[in-house]
């Protein structure tokens, strides 16, 4: 049996087998239920030791026993077997019986940059945020619910990631843009859009500037802008020529509350902004980027954007609602329905002409009215 088979297998098998309980049969379920989800937090323990030990830098290496780990790693052998069985129960590595009678453990191919810091698609980063806020913010939710995350005048305050904490993180999520990109792309082109020629993208918030390097490699003659602090930049500049993009992209040092973005954009593209804002900025955020819309340009707004009429049910849904949790946890922010945005867009002159699922995102497009 192959790995992905066996992938395919485990991840049908829940940790809890409810099909054991027949005592108290809806009670005892019940809490078995729960209990599964309480335990969630083993996954990201074991991933996330993995990671600070160097397990996976050494297994992308080659194969090993945890004799062989705990010697390279210097940790203890039992503890060490522990781990990794851990992780072989998560489907992370590959677990098979060498010619000695001790197992040897595997990290799949394609997860052997997973875990670098170097690589593209990394979740190096995602990790770090999980170690320095995540851990702490979520066991104090109870805190955040009691005072609604506001700030000292009582008001509903934006999210206060610090530079520091979005800097790691901004390079965790990167893995999130080929999907959301090529649905993008696509879209776009039933709209019209060839090569891009003469097309201008502006990308409000640009990260690393992901989504916009990867739709410059889907329309060769766009040209397009990334706007972020200063801290942020290089880390764009420096991506850009990784993907050999820099004669068709300008990283811009920008505070895009308080300086002028221009006019005359073709594309304007926020990526995960909105979810950071409360109402009343999200309001004055869309009035501000339709000043900036050339006459036919388009504005695609990409993040948890909840839409009811897809059911409680709704993969995306359940997400979007548990991420609004996180938001609430970290100090602000929250995922929004499509009926705010509709509201926000008539406010500014716009609306929407698209709403697109992807995988734990949502793509509204939006032109002027």
């Amino acid at each position: 049996m192959t790995f992905p088979a066996i992938n395919a297998l485990r991840n049908s098998i829940p940790l809890v087998d409810n099909q054991l309980i027949s005592c108290h049969a809806d009670e005892i379920r019940a809490t078995h239920r729960l209990y599964e989800h309480l335990i969630g937090i083993w996954a990201t323990g074991v991933i996330e030791a993995a990671q600070d030990l160097g397990v996976f830098a050494a297994l992308a290496k080659a194969p090993s026993t945890a004799a062989e780990l705990a010697n390279l790693l210097n940790t203890d052998l039992r503890a060490t077997r522990v781990l990794l069985d851990g992780l072989h129960a998560y489907d992370i590595v590959a677990r098979s019986r060498g010619v000695d009678g001790q197992a040897v453990y595997t990290l799949p191919t394609e997860l052997h940059r997973v875990f670098s810091p170097d690589s593209l698609y990394s979740l190096a980063g995602k990790i770090s945020h999980d170690r320095a806020v995540a851990w702490n913010a979520w066991r104090n939710l109870a805190d955040a619910v009691r005072t609604g995350a506001r700030g000292e005048n009582g008001a509903e305050q934006l999210n206060q990631i610090s530079e520091n904490d979005y800097t790691s993180l901004v390079r965790g999520i990167n893995f999130w843009a080929p999907p959301i990109t090529a649905t993008l792309a696509d879209a776009l082109r039933e709209l019209g859009w060839t090569d891009g020629a003469s097309s201008t993208l502006l990308d409000v918030g640009c990260g690393t500037g992901i989504y916009s390097h990867l739709l410059l490699e889907e329309f060769p003659e766009l040209h397009a802008r990334g706007l972020d602090a200063e801290q942020i930049i290089p880390i764009a500049t420096e991506q850009a020529a990784r993907l050999g993009v820099t004669d068709r992209y300008e990283p811009v040092v920008c505070d895009f509350w308080n300086h002028d973005w221009g006019v005359g954009v073709d594309l304007a593209l926020f990526v995960n902004i909105f979810h950071l804002q409360t109402p009343d900025s999200a309001r004055e955020l869309l009035l501000k980027s339709a000043k900036s819309l050339s006459e036919g340009g388009v504005m695609a707004i990409v993040d948890h954007i909840l839409d009811e009429d897809a059911g409680a049910g709704s993969t995306q849904n359940r997400f979007f609602r548990l991420f609004a949790a996180s938001m609430l946890a970290t100090g602000g922010g929250d995922s929004f329905s499509v009926q705010d945005y509709d509201q926000w867009l008539a406010d500014a002159g716009l609306r929407r002409v698209r709403l697109l699922d992807t995988p734990m995102h949502r793509v509204l497009l939006a032109r002027l009215a």
